[in-house]
């Protein structure tokens, strides 16, 4: 509620100047001249009109043409919605354990199991690709010693011993025994040759590539969810949130074939299981093969085989995409997960899995450059508040990346496909725009900003300007093939790097965005009969009254003279009455949905009096309460000397303030 001075009174030229003229030529003291100068400035300048801090529209710049809304403004609303998750509770131990392409006994569960090591029999079955819906399991491999050498991305351990304990029943109670899957990162010394052969270009960005990904995170539940990881990102790493993404269509194929293509599934090939001709997703231009003919190792990873983005409805891919290719594990190791406890995969909780597998990727091949995408669907799919499990561990990868130097030379993008599309929060208007704002964010290492000044700032205003799928995939054509701020965009490119600047002009259908998707945010005027005029109306003088209330001995209660205007803003109808996809492959939208409106914000303009002030406020009403914030209330008239009366040493109330010994000299 403190009184925030205008950014102009620390830039005005014009007035300094005469200020310095004065002192010229009257040979004022220099002191108090300078004094006077600020004095004059300071009465000027909070006379004059200025724009007001919008409550909802505070994501966005508000003279652009899209304009987002400022969701964390009304999250209090959704706490219902969200709760504590209890930790994991996973086995105590495995027997075994991987750490740079070796597996090691685990010390720890052998003495606590009190295991006789003589007897330790272990042997590993490789898990090896069959195709995109199948895995082969080969025959027993057996582990020789401590510290072997595992030469496979995945395999399963069984493993047999007898206790040292001699119990009288011991011939009755079967021997302790121990079965779980692995993945861990083996080197692939082929491949590595043959990157190692490619020529290097100079067109490039010195940067390798990591994408970590969660489904169905909207910004406010990243930050909600993950605060652990969000204050590592902006404190320590520098992450650049892009306030203002939109999604360009449904489920979770139309979030990444773009970034990965730059197309959307429509332009691209048929690869859809139920037509007979279809192709398998290997025709897709990836932007993986790209790295990979400019001599980057690559990975793609993602967890829950059975809704793959490429496999669900697509015929998957016939050769191995990537270098390192994680649905072989999941494939082979899902059967597991239903005998584990909940969100468990033996000692480990199974985020950690993936999350080992890209930090092995991007340490074993450190010398190479590397791209890496990892996408985790079990934690937030189906309830987002399991997504609390992974921070902890999330922010851990980050750390331990940041503190070995990997991220020195990576541009990491952490980010989600769309917000929730299950959970109760969907069926409120809240929700609806959430599902169109997931959570993204580009993190550079620290030199960046030194040696491209120019991409660092245009990334920045970026931030609050329309943002999608496409311009990301612009972003890593920039890492191959660096053009920076010199690219030449106009409104009409559909993907913008973001190291150029993005319009201000940029509107939803000039980034190919349909309206039911569209979450930019349009003012329509209100009648003056509506009854929620009188209702904000009657807060907003209320609120003002309360402010200036401990000084009625000098001020006047105010009251309403005339109101001038009033608007609402809330998202197009579209958006607000789309319901979900009639056919499978989310290109036939339906709209019959009726949402739950949790805020509404009006912006109301009014004259009061004594005095004849003018204010203009944004007031929202969310949960049948009307919420008023002082920073959303501004005076648009001069108040000239009608506040002198506390003028000194209230600074906080002077456009409020109308002297009560002005009312009587008016009488």
């Amino acid at each position: 509620m403190a009184f925030t001075l205008h950014p102009k009174m620390r830039l005005h030229p014009t007035l300094l100047f005469k200020c310095f003229v004065f002192l010229k030529r009257r040979r004022v003291y220099l002191l108090t001249a300078i004094l006077l100068c600020c004095v004059v400035a300071a009465y000027v300048l909070s006379n004059s009109e200025r724009p007001i801090p919008s409550y909802f529209t505070s994501t966005s710049e508000i003279n652009q043409e899209c304009v987002h809304p400022d969701l964390f403004q009304y999250d209090s609303a959704l706490d219902k919605f969200y709760h504590k998750v209890e930790p994991l509770k996973c086995r105590e131990h495995d027997w075994v354990y991987t750490r740079g392409g070796r597996l090691f006994y685990n010390q720890t569960a052998l003495k606590s199991l009190d295991l006789d090591q003589e007897t330790l029999r272990c042997n590993y079955y490789v898990l090896s690709r069959k195709d995109d819906f199948s895995t082969d399991v080969s025959e027993e491999k057996p582990i020789y010693r401590d510290g072997q050498v595992i030469p496979v991305d995945f395999f399963k351990v069984r493993c047999t011993a007898k206790t040292n304990t001699k119990h009288i029943f011991s011939i009755f109670l079967r021997n302790p025994s121990y079965s779980n899957y692995h993945a861990h990162v083996s080197k692939k010394n082929g491949e590595v040759k043959d990157i190692d052969n490619v020529k290097s270009t100079a067109t490039g960005l010195p940067l390798n590539v990591m994408i970590v990904g969660f489904d169905s995170v909207s910004q406010v539940a990243w930050q909600r969810n993950l605060p652990l990881t969000y204050r590592f990102m902006k404190e320590t790493l520098g992450s650049v949130v892009l306030r203002s993404y939109n999604i360009v269509g449904d489920g979770t194929p139309q979030a990444l074939i773009p970034i990965l293509t730059g197309r959307n599934e429509v332009e691209l090939p048929d690869v859809l299981r139920r037509h007979k001709r279809a192709k398998t997703v290997d025709v897709y231009p990836m932007i993986w093969k790209d790295f990979k003919k400019a001599g980057y190792m690559t990975l793609w990873a993602e967890d829950k085989p059975i809704i793959g983005t490429f496999q669900y409805r697509m015929n998957g891919f016939l050769q191995q995409p990537t270098d390192h290719y994680m649905r072989t594990f999941y494939l082979g190791a899902s059967g597991q997960f239903g005998k584990e406890r909940h969100m468990c995969l033996g000692n480990k909780a199974r985020h950690i899995v993936p999350l080992d597998y890209i930090h092995d990727f991007n340490t074993m091949y450190r010398d190479k450059k590397r791209f890496s995408f990892v996408f985790y669907n079990e934690a937030s799919h189906d309830d987002l508040n399991d997504l609390q499990l992974v921070d902890s561990d999330l922010m851990h990868l980050l750390r331990s990346l940041y503190d070995a130097g990997v991220m020195n030379n990576t541009l990491l993008i952490t980010m989600s496909d769309h917000g929730s599309r299950y959970s109760n929060i969907r069926s409120t208007s809240q929700g609806l725009l959430e599902e169109r704002m997931p959570f993204v964010a580009i993190t550079l290492p620290s030199w960046f900003a030194d040696v491209y000044p120019e991409e660092w700032k245009n990334l920045n205003i970026n931030s609050h300007r329309l943002t999608t799928p496409y311009d990301l995939n612009a972003v890593l054509h920039d890492v191959l093939d660096f053009k920076g701020a010199k690219a030449k965009y106009s409104v009409q490119n559909r993907s913008i790097s973001l190291f150029s600047e993005v319009p201000r002009e940029r509107s939803c259908a000039d980034a190919d965005i349909e309206p039911h998707w569209c979450a930019c945010l349009t003012w329509e005027p209100v009648e003056l009969n509506d009854p929620a005029v009188n209702i904000v109306t009657a807060a907003l003088i209320s609120f003002i009254n309360s402010l200036i209330s401990d000084e009625y001995e000098k001020c006047s209660e105010l009251s309403l003279k005339e109101i001038l205007s009033v608007t609402k803003i809330k998202p197009n109808k579209k958006l607000l009455s789309f319901s979900g996809s009639r056919d499978k492959d989310g290109r036939v939208p339906e709209f019959y949905n009726k949402p739950k409106t949790i805020a509404t914000d009006y912006r109301i303009t009014i004259e009061t009096q004594p005095g004849g002030a003018r204010f203009e406020a944004t007031i929202t009403i969310a949960d049948e309460t009307v919420k008023v914030i002082e920073e959303n209330i501004s005076r648009i008239n001069k108040y000239g000397n009608t506040s002198h009366c506390i003028y000194a040493r209230r600074d906080d109330l002077r456009k409020y303030c109308f002297c009560r010994d002005l009312v009587d000299n008016n009488e």
